[in-house]
């Protein structure tokens, strides 16, 4: 299954890695204008932080993009028990006047809620690719518009085969590479019944090539709530 590029309200542009050991490719995500030196020193990192201990890191600053929301809420996490995270981006610092070369980066962890159905939190490190260290304090992003990590995009769109009708008959009697999507990231800016801020949500349509002597099927647009698990056919 392809991976189309991503199409985000924000026109952000996400960079992405799993949230398993480290692999080849892994490396693309890396700034290009790094040095290999800085390289290295980004990759020590990641690695270092792929397995956290705990769902909100200690000493954090918390910042809410809704006025008033200034705190994260208690989460239980048991002892053992692995949070999951996902690498969804890293933006270089634009260079300054007499300092040319990039010397720090941002890195963005997305962390689903151990509380099924609840919005999860961004994380937020900058670090000095100059010794592979953090900088000043992390931030906890709260209901922030974070860009879909690959692996995220990929388990929604399995949640859409396993439970929308529609998408399941598009892929009923034909190979997988034969039908297409592509995707919108969802900005959630009010509560629904559907979805509330900080959801991630997926706006997909699937289209199929043509079976032998029928006319090509008709497009399925489908709303994934990948925080809620739920999958609703687009209206209209």
């Amino acid at each position: 299954m392809r991976f189309p590029k991503p199409m985000l309200l924000t026109m952000a542009a996400a960079v992405t890695i799993t949230n398993g050991p480290l692999y080849a490719a892994d490396k693309d995500m890396i700034p290009p204008q790094l040095s290999r030196t800085q390289q290295e020193n980004l990759l020590r990192f990641l690695q270092q932080h792929e397995k956290p201990n705990r769902y909100v890191p200690q000493d954090a600053k918390v910042v809410s993009s809704q006025p008033g929301v200034t705190t994260v809420p208690n989460v239980e996490t048991t002892s053992g028990h692995q949070i999951k995270q996902y690498t969804v981006q890293i933006t270089p610092h634009r260079p300054v006047p007499g300092q040319e070369d990039v010397r720090q980066v941002d890195v963005y962890y997305y962390r689903p809620n151990p509380e099924k159905g609840k919005p999860g939190i961004t994380i937020k490190h900058t670090v000095d690719v100059t010794t592979g260290e953090a900088v000043g304090q992390t931030e906890v992003l709260l209901n922030h518009h974070t860009a879909m990590s690959r692996d995220e995009l990929a388990e929604a769109v399995a949640l859409a085969q396993e439970k929308s009708p529609e998408v399941k008959a598009l892929y009923q009697g034909r190979d997988k590479s034969a039908v297409r999507w592509e995707y919108l990231q969802m900005m959630i800016r009010r509560k629904t019944e559907e979805s509330e801020p900080g959801d991630r949500v997926v706006r997909f349509v699937f289209t199929a090539a043509a079976v032998e002597g029928q006319p090509p099927p008709a497009p399925v647009a489908v709303l994934v709530n990948l925080t809620k698990e739920t999958v609703v056919k687009e209206k209209g």
